[in-house]
């Protein structure tokens, strides 16, 4: 095959089942005919009927396929490649590739055991920390290889959930510019449910709504999985029309959790999996703050990375196995204390009963005193790292305000989209706030970073979409107007602890106060256990313990709040054991 002619592919000329469409594409790229096939048999073998798989024989012409694809309107799934050479006007195949297709999922072709090989290695480090790559996947010993399949099925499967259209799930239909529409859309994805969105003026959208006797009137309505219309649904509606259960209780629970992120989960888990009657109540989506983050790629055990939906949903699967309970889209708003016992007040006007009570509610993103911002919010203006929104600004210059991890990994994940990305912080580096290995990755992404600085001001010159933003130098105080279509704001994160009863103790900011801490705060009157301290993560109230970002002190991280939501049990068990009568 000369260079720049079409690949062989199988499955030629096949469409979709689902779509009428071509089905998306495997680019497979090797100069030696041997390791060629040892990739294409087996992917032929097991992908063939749902992908093309096409081949090319040096990285020249996987580009010139590459771009054939994109001008004939396909999709590019996967591309393995042993070759990361540079390419004319590309730096390699993998960096075509995902210049044409953002969501296209790459890995390197090594041997195996060429890991002990420094060469090899310290090219697999460079393209990952350069984000040329997304992994390494050693080639196929025999057949089947299972571990092959498993990498490139992980591929398939995060390309599949970044694309969010090969499942016949759930529709969005509503005005891109709407908070309401963006609301439902980062739910169902938070919950990891295959969600499409349309606008309401668009053909499909007209046809679907003729069909079903529906009128647009300005509100969003979501089409489920079984086909069913809901107009402006509320959080609970949606959230009961995808299976997730809202009702609560009418016993008192051993343990009731408030908050789902990664602690609460975590000690969802340890609870249920001793055996404690075990009830988690979530006001928003599962996962918290972590869950809208795109790719966490320091959490132990997960090489390669996970997004904080798949972290979230795997930890809340695991809690329902043991046996934990869930009210999904229920906000706790109160607490009152009951001899010895806890009643939280759920908005709504119900109580829930609990002999002990696990608070990992975490903080949200403080609003900025910037006017112009507050017109857009939820539409172009967004608090917290939402990957939801990133394949939407295409074509878009988007800022990040924070200095943060949660920043970095939005800034990383919106680089695979808009036309430019940059970071807005007050101080004069990333340095003291961001891990080192995230600003690596963001300088090789071409995201850009703008220090001194604050957001001020924002507004529209001609339309009623974001299309600037007033920045202020937080030395000299000069103002420079920025082109921006939409704003990530990840900055001044504070708990919300005002529901609590006053015996909590808490600090100036609202963090609650945990351990030994207690004692050393408010004296031994704000301590209402008695003659023993608190214990670690036990707050000024007995059976009332605080884990992960609500509580002061705590570490910024997804594996300490894990760690802190695993560890709090044993303290909630010896409570319990303490008041077994009570």
């Amino acid at each position: 095959m000369s260079a720049g002619s079409p690949g062989r592919e199988e499955a030629d000329g096949m469409d979709a089942p689902d779509s009428g469409r071509q089905p998306p594409g495997i680019l497979v790229v090797s100069a030696d005919p041997k390791s060629r096939a040892s990739l294409l048999d087996p992917l032929r073998r097991r992908y063939a009927l749902d992908y093309r798989i096409i081949d090319a024989e040096n990285p020249t012409s996987g580009v010139a396929l590459i771009d054939q694809l994109r001008a004939s309107g396909g999709d590019l799934a996967l591309v393995l490649s042993d070759d990361a050479s540079p390419v004319d006007g590309h730096e390699n195949v993998f960096a075509a590739a995902k210049r044409a297709f953002p969501d296209v999922r790459r890995g390197l072709v090594i041997e195996w055991g060429s890991w002990a090989d420094r060469t090899t290695a310290d090219s697999v480090l460079q393209l990952m920390s350069h984000v040329q790559i997304d992994y390494y996947v050693v080639r196929p010993l025999h057949s089947p290889d299972e571990s092959f399949h498993r990498a490139v099925t992980d591929f398939l499967r995060e390309w599949e959930a970044s694309v969010g259209k090969r499942h016949r799930g759930f529709l969005v239909i509503g005005d891109d510019a709407q908070p309401r529409t963006h609301g439902l859309r980062t739910l169902l994805a938070r919950a990891g449910v295959p969600a499409e969105h349309v606008a309401a003026d668009s053909p499909d959208a007209m046809s679907l709504l003729t069909e079903s006797g529906l009128d647009y009137e300005g509100v969003p309505i979501v089409r489920t999985a079984d086909g069913r219309m809901l107009v402006d649904p509320d959080d609970s509606e949606l959230a009961r029309a995808y299976g997730l259960e809202t009702a609560l209780p009418d016993r008192t629970v051993d343990v009731a959790v408030v908050g789902a992120g990664p602690g609460g989960l975590a000690a969802a888990v340890y609870a249920a999996s001793e055996g404690l009657d075990t009830l988690v109540l979530e006001g928003e989506s599962i996962g918290g703050q972590a869950g809208s983050s795109s790719l966490i790629r320091n959490y132990l055990g997960f090489s390669r990375g996970v997004s904080g939906s798949e972290l979230a949903q795997r930890a809340y699967q695991q809690a329902w196995v043991f046996g934990a309970r869930f009210a999904h889209t229920r906000r706790v708003t109160g607490m009152r204390l009951a001899d010895g016992r806890f009643e939280l007040e759920v908005a709504g006007g119900e109580t829930v009963r609990a002999r002990a009570v696990v608070l990992a509610t975490g903080v949200s993103y403080r609003r900025l005193a910037a006017p112009g911002l507050q017109p857009f919010v939820g539409a172009s203006v967004f608090y917290g790292a939402s990957s939801v929104e990133a394949r939407a600004q295409a074509g878009r210059d988007v800022l990040v305000v924070g200095g943060g991890n949660s920043a970095g990994q939005a800034g990383l994940h919106l680089a695979r989209y808009a036309r430019s990305v940059s970071l807005v912080v007050r101080g004069p580096s990333l340095a003291a706030s961001m891990s080192s290995y995230l600003i690596e990755q963001l300088e090789a992404a071409g995201v850009g970073l703008i220090t001194g600085a604050r957001v001020v001001d924002a507004g529209a010159h001609e339309a009623d979409h974001l299309d600037y933003v007033v920045l202020e130098r937080t030395e000299s105080g000069e103002r420079t107007e920025v082109s921006a279509q939409a704003v990530f704001i990840t900055i001044g994160a504070r708990p919300h602890t005002e529901w609590l009863a006053p015996e909590v103790l808490r600090d100036q900011w609202g963090s609650v106060i945990t351990g030994p801490e207690v004692l050393q705060e408010g004296g031994r009157r704000a301590w209402l256990g008695g003659d023993r301290g608190p214990a670690q993560h036990e707050t000024s109230v007995p059976g009332f313990f605080a884990v992960g970002d609500v509580r002061r002190g705590s570490v910024k991280r997804v594996a300490s709040a894990v760690g802190e939501g695993s560890v709090v049990i044993s303290a909630v068990h010896a409570h319990l054991g303490a008041h077994a009568g009570g």
